[in-house]
């Protein structure tokens, strides 16, 4: 490997392994990130927990609008909308650096049918980054239930779960909600809409999660660090082959001279 590839290596590792010194264990509020295809329904998810019923403060459209994590700080949480998992690659790499802030995640699926390839990638890094609290902290949203039929849904969330038990070893919690519903029961005060959009179940469900944020930010921590030991022990190995490489290198490149030098020499002695 050129040597020009293992100095940006070290470089960008020795960045990674600054910003995790920096990074602190503390008492401010839970972070609550979304994350999902692209159009999933993530940012109006976040506007109706967020209370923005009427006047959206997350952008919603039918094309690609979040192209940079947006938040809203709320008395209790601090929310975090990422871009569409299927946009394009910058997109995804902006998406992945919420990643390390998040405390709980809201992994929005819409009901197209089961996850795809590039949901479950990323759902395995979610699940590597919360080590043994992922299964609590990671929760499955089926979105705009009030396009499909019960049954319809139902089969989707057996299919989705049985695809997170294969590739996570878990079945996350999942909730199956309708924004609209929520939106429009909130609006026309009606308890009923309210009730059949499951919002308020989710949030109540977010609230009991509140009293570990602590554990699990150490314990993400623990993960990061062990994640970046391995990463400092490869490059180290990649490092000393480059030297044994390089040193093999020059010792071959000495034997014409040597056997120059050594002609030379046999030729003084004979002469003297």
């Amino acid at each position: 490997m050129p040597i020009q590839t293992l100095l940006k290596e070290s470089q960008h590792l020795r960045k990674s392994s600054q910003d995790f010194l920096n990074q602190k264990v503390n008492d401010s509020k839970p972070i609550i990130v979304t994350w999902g295809l692209m159009n999933a329904g993530k940012s109006y998810l976040l506007n109706m927990l967020t209370q923005h019923i009427d006047k959206e403060f997350f952008k919603t459209n039918d094309f690609r609008e979040t192209a940079i994590i947006s938040s809203y700080e709320t008395d209790q949480y601090v929310y975090l909308d990422t871009p569409g998992l299927d946009a394009n690659a910058q997109d995804n790499l902006e998406a992945l650096k919420g990643v390390k802030k998040a405390d709980i995640v809201l992994f929005v699926h819409q009901l197209q049918g089961e996850l795809e390839a590039n949901e479950i990638d990323f759902l395995k890094d979610v699940r590597a980054s919360f080590g043994q609290y992922a299964e609590q902290n990671i929760i499955l949203i089926l979105s705009k239930i009030d396009k499909e039929d019960k049954s319809k849904v139902d089969q989707i969330q057996n299919r989705v779960l049985e695809q997170c038990k294969q590739h996570l070893g878990f079945q996350p919690q999942c909730f199956q909600i309708s924004n609209t519903l929520y939106q429009q029961g909130m609006q026309k005060h009606k308890d009923g809409l309210i009730h059949h959009s499951h919002i308020d179940d989710l949030k109540q469900h977010i609230d009991t999660l509140g009293a570990t944020i602590g554990v699990v930010r150490q314990e993400r921590l623990t993960q990061e660090k062990l994640t970046l030991l391995k990463q400092i022990t490869v490059l180290k190995s990649k490092f000393e082959q480059e030297i044994k490489t390089k040193q093999s290198e020059l010792n071959d490149s000495f034997v014409p001279f040597q056997k120059s030098l050594n002609s030379l020499k046999q030729f003084v002695e004979t002469k003297a």
